[in-house]
């Protein structure tokens, strides 16, 4: 009798990374291989390739006159971060198109101070940076891809619905407050730098949430 192994499912930023790293324009035989060794992000994964397929096409004569960066870690990181922006636009259109404004619950409010305080552990973060993600105190343009695809996948929810929540404007929740040097105040949001430089974590925790 032959056992069979049981695969522990791979995290979506690891599989998505890996196919953007796979080919520049992912094609169909590409995107099916990818399928079958991940089928439980089969349709992350074919959102992600037909963005990068559209997004090729609108920005080859781009190309042509800008340098092109090296690095895995760069080409990635762009490839991420154009995929959310689509994402967000192509959402914002039908929308419009369907006379339905888009509403997206923030993600954090369903989670209690033991609910937070969980998120922040996972996240290699503190109590106070979590707040930061809660009311929405960083600029999500200076969050680098990594970091948005670890939120999403410790929250359970899809990257669109952490990308329109990061990027509405700053909203101080009442209800649940921990322990900090300063009072949040609602106003201009900080970097991503300055909110992880500023929230008390140790050295250790700034440089892990830095390097995603």
């Amino acid at each position: 009798m032959i056992s069979q192994q049981t695969r522990t499912p791979a995290p979506l930023r690891n599989v998505l990374y890996e196919l953007a790293l796979a080919k520049v324009v992912p094609d169909a035989e590409v995107l099916d291989e990818f399928v079958r060794r991940y089928p439980e992000h089969a349709a992350e994964l074919t959102d992600f390739a037909i963005e990068l397929a559209v997004d090729a096409a609108a920005t080859a004569a781009d190309a042509q006159t800008e340098p092109v960066p090296t690095g895995d870690s760069v080409a990635v990181s762009k490839a991420m971060s154009r995929f959310q922006n689509r994402l967000y636009a192509v959402q914002q259109e039908a929308a419009t198109q369907g006379r339905q404004p888009v509403i997206v619950d923030n993600p954090f409010l369903s989670l209690d101070r033991t609910g937070l305080r969980a998120i922040g552990q996972r996240l290699n973060a503190n109590n106070v940076f979590v707040m930061k993600l809660r009311d929405r105190q960083i600029d999500e343009k200076t969050m680098t891809p990594g970091f948005q695809c670890l939120v999403a996948e410790e929250l359970k929810v899809p990257m669109n619905v952490v990308v329109t929540h990061f990027s509405g404007p700053v909203e101080i929740q009442a209800g649940i407050h921990f322990k900090a040097d300063g009072k949040p105040e609602a106003g201009a949001k900080q970097t991503f730098e300055e909110a992880v430089r500023s929230s008390g974590l140790t050295p250790e925790q700034e440089t892990y949430l830095l390097s995603l």
